[in-house]
């Protein structure tokens, strides 16, 4: 029998709230632009979402919540985009509707969770999930459970030409830009960096030999800390994938050979532009009712 859940997806630009059913069809969908700097008005915001949708017919029970952010306990400790610290969501839906069970995780969680159970990593025990869009965040499954982990793998620290960054400021989306400027190369945009690789730019393809030796370390560190069946990576940076995903293999399988774990298992994610919204809806799905 088919289950029904919430899925609130909340963004630094968008939030959408929508109603999906467990084999993951969206049945309607509610998108407005996040409201910043205000919590109440943001909890009354997604409220209101939620009113518009038929959760009496459909019979739902549960919620769950995507959020960008610093989430622990299912509650928002901070969300830079948003400008918002100490955001008691749960308590503010849970006030208008106290029939619901709510639980609030990590946008990169939530999508760990659902590439884990329906999409790229379904079919093994343990993974762990890499988004490279304008962060790199990621998440980690143990024997199909999201292990809530108190670190941000984007925070950690790499070396480059003599000076330390957070992995993310030169290996994300934005973070190519910082990367270019470092050798440089001017570009406004990581699909301008891409282009010019495709174009034979000689300066942009050393570059990019730079990002997939860092990039495989970072898997390397991954693999060697956590072992596991398969790597998932997505987010705006995957798009151009075409150009690095072999040698990614490559290399950061060179770096593991070495050490008696497993082999280094790329795998693209399954789910893309509904990311927030499926990784909500497997959060929910996963609850007790």
């Amino acid at each position: 029998m088919k289950e029904y859940v919430i899925s609130v997806d909340l963004g630094g630009t968008n939030v959408r709230v929508g109603l999906i059913s467990s084999d993951l069809e969206i049945i309607k969908v509610n998108r407005e632009p996040s409201i910043k700097k205000d919590k109440i008005a943001l909890a009354n915001q997604i409220c209101r979402l939620i009113s518009y949708l038929p959760y009496q017919e459909y019979n739902v029970k549960k919620v769950g919540i995507s959020a960008c952010g610093f989430i622990e306990n299912d509650h928002i400790n901070h969300i830079t985009n948003l400008e918002l610290d100490d955001f008691d969501l749960k308590g503010e839906i849970l006030k208008n509707y106290p029939f619901f069970n709510v639980r609030i995780i990590n946008d990169a969680n939530c999508t760990a969770l659902s590439e884990a159970l329906f999409g790229a990593s379904k079919d093994y025990q343990t993974s762990y999930f890499v988004t490279m869009s304008t962060g790199v965040g990621g998440g980690f499954i143990y024997n199909k459970n999201l292990i809530d982990l108190p670190f941000e793998i984007g925070n950690e620290i790499i070396s480059y030409k003599g000076e330390n960054y957070y992995l993310e400021k030169l290996l994300s989306g934005t973070g190519i830009v910082k990367l270019c400027a470092l050798n440089s190369l001017k570009v406004n945009n990581a699909f301008e960096f891409f282009t010019l690789v495709r174009e034979n730019n000689s300066l942009a393809k050393q570059i990019l030999n730079d990002w997939i030796r860092l990039t495989s370390e970072m898997l390397f560190n991954i693999q060697i800390i956590f072992n596991t069946d398969c790597i998932v990576l997505s987010g705006g940076v995957m798009k151009s994938q075409d150009l690095f995903f072999d040698q990614l293999i490559k290399e950061s399988n060179i770096l593991i050979s070495k050490y008696p774990m497993k082999k280094i298992n790329l795998v693209l994610a399954k789910f893309d532009q509904d990311a927030g919204l499926i990784g909500g809806a497997s959060v929910a799905l996963v609850l007790e009712k």
